[in-house]
């Protein structure tokens, strides 16, 4: 009932405002690659960002009473995207099985996505995102919710149906030096074929290339 009363709402709104958003993984030549999985759980999507330490972690954005309290009826679905009263922040952390590279998160996703992104920019993502969860854990405990082991601590940014989790998947991409084409609605992201980007050998640390700006408007909101 729960996620269908989300998934309904979300391919309704989809319905009117346009199909899926295309993910233009960087353009430039990446001096050290690293694999992001973008994750579609068929009604919210999430980024799984790795740690450096054998670990993956995966922030996700939502309504608190429906996020961290499994308040799930449909008129729950409902005021989470229309009219919440509280966003929450979540965290969850994944130990790759010995001998294997790509997450396998225990609430598995309908797809998982491959991006390379530079590691520089995944290390600045994951800074800003473990301060912003961070710093509300100053004034708070978390919030686990059993049926899938986030920790959610309650958030200061506004949740509603423009701007959930599926728009902090498309900040947070950009932030990584993609592309994020089209209206973000769903949970559902194509991913462009990325050209082969060897790393780049003899420039000198300091010089940073430049990549395609992020698409202009609501999507590029800070992440803060």
């Amino acid at each position: 009932m729960k996620q269908l009363s989300l998934c309904c709402l979300c391919l309704l709104a989809s319905g009117f405002l346009g199909g899926c958003a295309t993910i233009y993984p960087p353009q430039q030549r990446l001096r050290d690659p690293v694999t992001v999985y973008v994750a579609d759980y068929g009604v919210h999507s999430s980024l799984l960002l790795p740690t450096g330490d054998a670990r993956f972690v995966e922030y996700a954005f939502g309504d608190w009473g429906y996020a961290a309290q499994n308040h799930c009826l449909p008129q729950d679905a409902v005021g989470a995207l229309v009219l919440s009263f509280q966003s929450a922040l979540g965290r969850r952390y994944f130990d790759l099985p010995p001998g294997e590279t790509e997450p396998k998160p225990l609430e598995r996703p309908w797809s998982l996505s491959r991006v390379n992104c530079e590691r520089s920019d995944v290390d600045a993502l994951l800074q800003r995102l473990n301060t912003r969860y961070e710093a509300a854990m100053r004034s708070q405990k978390p919030v686990m919710n059993p049926d899938n082991g986030i920790e959610f601590v309650k958030d200061s940014e506004h949740y509603s149906m423009l701007n959930n989790c599926n728009h902090l998947t498309a900040r947070s991409l950009e932030q990584l030096g993609c592309r994020v084409q089209g209206f973000v609605v769903g949970s559902k992201f194509s991913v462009a074929p990325q050209p082969a980007l060897a790393p780049s050998i003899g420039k000198s640390a300091d010089a940073k290339p430049k990549g395609d700006a992020p698409v202009p408007g609501w999507n590029t909101a800070s992440l803060n």
